[in-house]
């Protein structure tokens, strides 16, 4: 298959308003689900540690 045979993408302009509605809340559902999901173990250990580094580091400017 040669480069003219592939098609080509439409511009965001090509898609029908409702379907542009749909991902569009289907995205935000998508992003709120995710945001709304508790950090990992690991990842809330690794803040812990930043945060204390931070406050032994702040309390030496003092």
């Amino acid at each position: 298959m040669t480069r003219r045979d592939q098609t080509k993408p439409g511009k965001a302009g090509d898609i029908p308003p409702n379907v542009s509605e749909q991902i569009d809340e289907n995205l935000k559902r998508l992003y709120s689900d995710a945001a709304s999901e508790d950090l990992p173990p690991s990842l809330m250990e690794l803040l812990d540690a930043l945060r204390s580094q931070d406050a032994q580091h702040s309390a030496g400017d003092q």
